[in-house]
């Protein structure tokens, strides 16, 4: 039987790799509750909601059509995962995001990332 570490480890990894890789944008409102709070850096309102994921996927795959992103490793444990992750394609960044789920959805998370040397 599978713990809930990983299956919300699963669930982010199908958001990074169904949502931000392959645009499956709807996706998004099953993967994220509506009342979710994501804190990036330079969106100071922060990103809200379903439709604030969705427009700022759009909008980062629109300005960056070859942008592809790579988990590098994921820890969980319990309603949170820790995912290192790195872009391929342009721009090239790594970073670093802190997600919390409830009940398979992402309700919160906070994301970290540089722009890192080719």
């Amino acid at each position: 039987m599978e713990g809930a570490s990983e299956l919300n480890k699963r669930k982010v990894r199908l958001f990074v790799e169904a949502v931000w890789n392959e645009g499956r944008l709807e996706l998004i409102d099953e993967l994220v509750a509506a009342d979710y709070v994501g804190r990036v850096p330079h969106i100071e309102s922060g990103v809200l909601g379903p439709e604030g994921v969705r427009r700022l996927v759009s909008s980062s795959r629109r300005a960056h059509p070859d942008l592809y992103v790579k988990i590098e490793d994921q820890v969980a444990e319990d309603d949170r995962v820790a995912t290192r992750w790195r872009t391929g394609g342009t721009p090239y960044y790594a970073g670093i995001s802190i997600v919390r789920l409830l009940a398979g959805k992402q309700v919160d998370s906070h994301t970290t990332f540089a722009i890192r040397p080719q």
